[in-house]
């Protein structure tokens, strides 16, 4: 059972708790977060939606819910173990922004590894993600054209492109700079 910290429309802190999977009453909100994984050479780390999630077997980045208790770092942080194997320390994420949903708060994390990332070591969610691979910036768009990727993060990353390509040294048209 999961259980988030619930917010007002202005991030306030309710006091109150929530178990997923229950409605939100209007004016409630949670916090969610996503990890933009950068690989050491630059590329971009997506997963793959487990068939039986909604928008299954399109391609995303990784995250998730803010349990309750937890700081959002920590949650990006948590997020990134429990699905893909991957471990971070808080000081390597940085933080992009925050944009408001429907019902919640995401916020959006980068993290630019320092080693090169092992496809086949990975340990992956069950019931969360099937796969993973690493692709640069023209592999990534012409995975939105094909309609692979979760449209919400595609959107996200052309939002945040400026700054996700200054932690980069792969030119994401595909060459080495």
């Amino acid at each position: 059972m999961e259980v988030w910290d619930l917010y007002d429309g202005e991030r306030n802190p309710l006091g109150k708790k929530h178990i997923r999977g229950n409605k939100l009453q209007p004016g409630e909100f949670h916090i969610v977060v996503e990890v933009i994984t950068l690989n050491a050479d630059g590329r971009i780390f997506m997963t793959q939606r487990d068939p039986a999630k909604p928008l299954p077997m399109l391609w995303e980045t990784t995250g998730g819910s803010v349990v309750a208790g937890e700081s959002s770092l920590m949650g990006a942080l948590r997020e990134l173990e429990e699905e893909t194997g991957l471990l971070a320390r808080p000081e390597e994420l940085r933080f992009l922004g925050k944009m408001k949903g429907g019902n919640y708060f995401l916020d959006s994390y980068v993290w630019r590894c320092k080693e090169s990332i092992d496809l086949d070591a990975l340990q992956l969610q069950p019931g969360e993600v099937c796969a993973a691979q690493l692709v640069n910036w023209i592999e990534f768009q012409q995975m939105n054209r094909e309609r692979l990727i979760v449209p919400s993060v595609y959107q996200r990353m052309e939002h945040y492109f400026e700054k996700l390509a200054s932690f980069s040294t792969y030119a994401w048209d595909g060459s080495f700079r």
